[in-house]
Order: structure tokens, then sequence, then C-alpha cells
């Protein structure tokens, strides 16, 4: 009896899900070693996990809404932080887009109303009022929180995340460059840095890393200790 053979084509619907899946069970393996939180993280062109997630020290800022936005207010919550300015002509867009993106895939799986923070920081306060910064995150989804404050403050946090950023202000003009980092960072519930993503950055991707991250930090790290 002669054998038959599916063609190539007609092999790659049944395929390809399979090695994504079989990719994803090997990326959580090497996440944490025996889900232990000291271990080292193997290189991941998505995202690079903190095998000591890095406390942040005390900074004061603002939120669109005239909110203090602080230390305090990372805890309890998984935050995203991105550092843009509103005047951005591509990457800031496109990052926002991204980032709520994730969190309507996120919002497939479970509740995350109380759980996820989309933030936005602006490190280009003199152009960016709250009112403006309002009406340019609430564009891309209302849960995402527009930050911005004194410049030492921005700058205080970015240095603690490693946020690499200049603005050459122009005097007396309203044009001037900004210049900023294009890597979004995690912040655990402890208020700790947690992971960086690199671009380019891709909801389905961040979504399936961070989904596995937030278990396996549920099952080793509980928030307050």
């Amino acid at each position: 009896m002669s054998e038959t053979r599916l063609p190539f084509k007609a092999l790659l619907p049944i395929t390809i899900p399979v090695l994504v899946a079989m990719l994803a069970a090997l990326w959580l393996v090497r996440v944490y070693r025996e889900h232990d939180a000291t271990a080292i993280l193997l290189p991941d062109r998505i995202v690079r996990v903190l095998a000591d997630p890095k406390p942040l020290s005390d900074f004061a800022l603002v939120d669109h809404d005239g909110r203090a936005f602080d230390r305090s207010t990372l805890r309890g919550k998984w935050s995203f932080i991105f550092f843009g300015f509103t005047h951005c002509p591509d990457i800031c867009p496109t990052t926002l887009a991204v980032l709520a993106r994730v969190r309507a895939r996120l919002a497939e799986r479970a509740p995350v109303d109380d759980a996820i923070s989309l933030v936005f920081i602006s490190v280009d306060p003199q152009r960016d009022s709250a009112s403006e910064l309002a009406s340019y995150v609430q564009h891309f989804d209302p849960r995402i929180r527009g930050v911005t404050g004194d410049p030492e403050q921005i700058a205080n946090l970015a240095a603690q995340l490693g946020a690499a950023y200049r603005v050459d202000v122009t005097p007396g003009s309203e044009n001037y460059p900004v210049y900023h980092t294009t890597t979004l960072f995690l912040v655990d519930p402890d208020a700790r840095l947690h992971a960086v993503f690199t671009p380019p950055l891709d909801a389905a991707a961040i979504s399936t890393r961070f989904d596995g991250l937030r278990r396996i930090a549920t099952r080793t790290t509980p928030v307050g200790t």
C-alpha cells in the first residue's frame, strides 16, 4: 500500500501553533531555574528579567488628573512604564498603541483593572501640561496614566530605571528636539524594577512574557516581602 503524504503547506497550520507553544514553554523554563527568584535569565530578545529586582527609591511626580504619582503609587500592581513626549511623531504613539493592545490581550485571560497599570511619563514637561497629557494618552486607552512633574524628579525616576533621554530646549522656541529611550520598563507590585522589554515592541510577545513572569513571581515572591 502506498504512503500518502500531506503537502508541506498543509502541515503549516498544524505545526506552527505547536512550535509556538513549545518555544513559549522553553522560555518559561529558563525564566527562573526551578522557580528560584535569584536564578539568572538566559538571553531573550523580547525581555530581560532582573535576577534580583531593583527596589526604587522615593520620587515625586503628578499624573494628568493632578494626583500624586510616587513610589507608593506603584505598590500593589504591575506597572508598564514608558518615557516619551506628546509631540513625538512616531515612537510614542506606536508604543502607546502597543500598550493598549497588551492590556486588551491580558484582559481576555483575566481581569486586569486593579492588577495592571500603564504609565506614560513625559520627559518634556515644558510643553506637556497635565491637560495636554490627558488628551494625548486617552486617545489610545482611557486607562493609560500620563505623568509629568519637575524635571529633576523625572530625571530621578528615569535614572533609577535606566531610561536615557535628552531634551534640547531652544530658548524662545516651541520646536526643539527630544531624544528618549524606546525601552519599556516593568515595575512589580513591590515597586521594584523587575524586567525590561526591548524594541521592537510587540503586544502578543509582551503579553505572553508578562503572563509567565507574573505567574512565577506570584509563586515565589509574595507582595510586601
